[in-house]
């Protein structure tokens, strides 16, 4: 009899070092993690490690909320693995008989350094001032024991954080866009700040040498309400301006001309607009801005997003101008600034356009967004790229040093 060939012994991913999990890991997708997570121990440590390193929970349903915090409390070494979280809460969690699981589950992260808390409203640049609540169950977090980096707060109300602010020694970047006339924490709290947003120039510190900040403003209580600002100019670099309520009679050429007096020497300069709390059939145009940013001398980044805003015409030429829905014309806009400012390095510019009529204009389908991002070479070329998406966070310069 003919002896039977030897089988081939199949090779098992268990053999394979984590170090060769871990690489597979970073170049698939997390749906494909999860899969992962069930082949092997070794895979499914390094998964794991990955998925729960970055969990957002911002647009989830709060029985998906719920049923993750049970696994984090159920297993805390997953809970350990946490570094940046986006929780999207009810407005009605108070009368919620899962707020004590959501406590338990953020009391186990220990190692939790970026946490985002809001509401569960999202407008144009993320959560939106719908999902600003002014929610008292600070003690929710006051008392956890993690110590983060950044944090923002679109849920509590800050009065109800007292007890939080001063074991957080760590903090250098804070959100609190609900935050509207004191700021909330003393001076020997939060020592290492350098980085803040909030609601209303009144919401700024005295004495806080903040190297960046992100004002929401209502852009009809006119530039002179701006003047707060000189007090950051020896060491603010970056400042971003988020404004509501645009009206045409404050234009964008006049805050770039007060910005410039206030913070001269600023590296990045963001002018958006947003359509929170503005109707945005009244649309117009404005003369064009590019005098003003020849004020900033060490200019680097510059990003311009317009809603109401229509185009600019020329403040030399009356029959030349911009028209913002154009493409074409929004590049030709963008090579103007960076002409206009030699030492921008990035310019972004965008806006939002409109079909059909006003009463359609606050469905997505009759909304369109245009941007166009211009970079200037090493040998002083521009170079230009369009897009039909804006994304602020990644051009703000604002949450990362």
């Amino acid at each position: 009899m003919a002896p039977k060939p030897a089988r081939r012994r199949r090779r098992s991913t268990l053999a394979l070092p984590p170090e060769i999990c871990a690489h597979i890991c970073e170049d698939v997708t997390r749906k494909d993690l999860v899969t992962l997570c069930r082949t092997s121990r070794s895979f499914g440590n390094q998964a794991q490690r990955m998925l729960y390193h970055t969990v957002d929970l911002s647009r989830s349903t709060l029985r998906a909320l719920v049923s993750w915090c049970l696994a984090v409390t159920r297993r805390s070494h997953l809970a350990e693995r946490v570094h940046t979280l986006s929780l999207g809460l009810p407005g009605d969690l108070s009368s919620s008989s899962d707020v004590g699981k959501i406590t338990r589950a953020l009391s186990k992260c220990l190692n939790l350094k970026e946490l985002t808390v809001h509401g569960n409203a999202f407008g144009s640049f993320g959560p939106s001032w719908e999902s600003t609540t002014t929610a008292t169950q600070g003690w929710i977090i006051n008392k956890c024991p993690f110590r983060l980096t950044k944090f923002h707060n679109g849920y509590f109300k800050n009065s109800f954080l007292a007890e939080f602010w001063t074991p957080q020694t760590e903090i250098r970047v804070l959100a609190i866009p609900n935050c509207y006339d004191r700021f909330p924490a003393f001076d020997d709290q939060l020592p290492h700040l350098v980085a803040l947003e909030v609601g209303g120039v009144a919401a700024l510190p005295e004495d806080r040498a903040l190297k960046r900040i992100q004002l929401h403003w209502r852009r009809y209580a006119g530039v002179d309400d701006l003047s707060t600002l000189s007090r950051f100019s020896a060491t603010l670099t970056t400042f971003n301006l988020i404004q509501t309520l645009v009206q045409p009679h404050v234009s964008t050429l006049q805050i770039l001309n007060k910005l410039a007096h206030e913070l001269p020497a600023l590296l990045h300069l963001g002018i958006i607009e947003t359509d929170e709390y503005t109707r945005v059939e009244a649309r117009f145009s404005e003369v064009d801005p590019l005098t003003a940013l020849a004020k900033f001398p060490r200019l680097q980044t510059f990003v311009l997003y317009c809603q109401r805003i229509t185009g600019f015409s020329s403040l030399i030429n009356a029959h030349a101008g911009y028209k913002l829905d154009d493409p074409a014309e929004l590049e030709a806009f963008g090579q103007a600034i960076m002409q206009a400012s030699p030492p921008l390095q990035r310019a972004v510019v965008a806006a939002r356009s409109y079909s059909g009529t006003p009463r359609h204009w606050h469905a997505g389908s009759h909304r369109r967004e245009y941007t166009c991002i211009l970079k200037r070479t090493a040998d002083e070329a521009i170079t230009s790229e369009a897009g039909t998406r804006f994304e602020f966070r990644e051009f703000s310069m604002f949450w990362d040093d």
